[in-house]
């Protein structure tokens, strides 16, 4: 028995208006914030509506610790140019040298955090509390697979982004890679020179290495720390139309025969992915009984650019196989989809990859969002209703091959 691929118009009205009450009551949905915490409980007592079991896990996160981690390296990489600056004037081996450590441990924490999601320096900011919501709808008969629909609770910190536009971060973060990669291998050479002072070939590499700074100060403040994007299109749409989706198999008392439905809102998604990192490493053992896949939502802005992720920019690699079967279930109801690749940082499955269950992100494609991080321009009237239908019939379709 399979489930009709079509979200019902009363279910699309439900996702907006689920998002209107979620933006009425808590505005400001920053990772461990009151809002994100108002945002959860409003999701909560809508699965318990709909799901036969919830609950609901609380963890530690330290929200902001990326974005000061970021100002400081960018502000450090000034550090290095000054001080490289100094050495190609004065000759000097000892002010290169120190140059060239800082811009190689700039490059490694870099490295660390924002490729590999590491966590060992989130101590640099504050300790919060965030939640897990849990949901799960049982099979009819018995379980022989667990499909885990995810989206989050928390919205990202608001860019300025003015001047590139969405591609900011990508664009800054490239400029810092290339520049500090830049001065690395200036202050490397300069020293096999034997630091000849006031080499014009040392001029030259210095006012390349200067012309980097704008985007490292650019980046210092890319962040608006007084500001939280509107989340929209990165949490509340997401998270409403895994609710809709529930609500649907409930209202029509459907339970697929084999397969067990489970929808996961993960907290604190934009302070280092710490919610899905947590639920992953916590049940990485308690879901080995049957096979257990994971379809994480990225930001939704419109279905003509749909993208499933398969790789991320730490080398992290998504299913292949959920790929496939999102992708068969798009062409199934005559979607346009395409795999992609995330060019820097890491991807909504990363942290169920890393903890070897079978994942793929499924969203609108990255060269299509323009909005998601913008403190004002991301609204409500702008999200398509056909694009929330779309969405919500290809997960129905995707469940459907899976208990097939």
């Amino acid at each position: 028995m399979t489930a009709s691929p079509n979200l019902e118009t009363k279910n699309t009205d439900y996702v907006l208006d689920t998002a209107e009450l979620v933006l009425s009551s808590s505005r400001e949905r920053r990772a461990g914030s009151a809002g994100e915490e108002q945002a959860q409980r409003i999701y909560m007592n809508e699965l318990k509506k709909f799901c036969d079991e919830t609950h609901q896990e609380q963890f530690k996160t330290h929200p902001g610790a990326g974005s000061l981690a970021e100002k400081v390296l960018c502000m450090l990489l000034v550090i290095c140019v000054i001080l490289f600056s100094d050495a190609v004037n004065s000759g000097s081996v000892f002010t290169a040298s120190v140059s060239l450590l800082m811009s190689l441990i700039i490059f490694c924490i870099f490295a660390y955090k924002f490729i590999f999601d590491g966590k060992k320096l989130d101590f640099i900011t504050p300790t919060r509390f965030s939640k897990n919501l849990f949901g799960v709808r049982y099979s009819r008969g018995e379980t022989l697979g667990r499909v885990v629909l995810v989206a989050r609770s928390d919205a990202p910190q608001s860019m300025r982004a003015h001047l590139f536009g969405n591609r900011s971060p990508f664009i800054l973060s490239m400029c810092a890679i290339i520049g500090n990669t830049l001065l690395f291998c200036s202050d490397l050479l300069f020293l096999f020179s034997g630091a000849p002072e006031k080499s014009p070939l040392f001029y030259f590499l210095t006012v390349l290495c200067i012309g980097f700074v704008p985007f490292y100060i650019l980046s210092v403040f890319l962040i608006n720390n007084r500001k939280v994007a509107s989340g929209i299109s990165s949490s509340i749409i997401p998270t409403s139309i895994l609710l809709s989706i529930m609500k649907q198999l409930h209202d029509n008392s459907f339970r697929y025969e084999k397969t067990e439905v489970c929808c996961l809102i993960v907290g604190s998604e934009y302070s280092s992915r710490a919610g899905a990192y947590h639920f992953a490493k916590k049940h990485k053992r308690l879901f080995t009984d049957v096979p257990t896949v994971f379809i994480p939502l990225e930001e939704i802005t419109t279905t003509r650019k749909l993208a499933v992720f398969f790789k991320d920019g730490s080398g992290t690699k998504g299913s292949s196989e959920v790929a496939s079967v999102i992708g068969e279930a798009a062409e199934n109801l005559n979607i346009t989809i395409q795999k992609e690749a995330s060019l820097l940082g890491t991807s909504s499955y990363t942290p169920f990859s890393k903890n070897d269950f079978p994942a793929c992100s499924l969203g609108t494609s990255k060269k299509h969002i323009s909005k998601a991080i913008s403190a004002n321009s991301d609204k409500l009237q702008n999200v398509s209703r056909k694009a929330i239908s779309d969405i919500g019939g290809l997960i129905i379709e995707t469940l459907n091959y899976y208990d097939g």
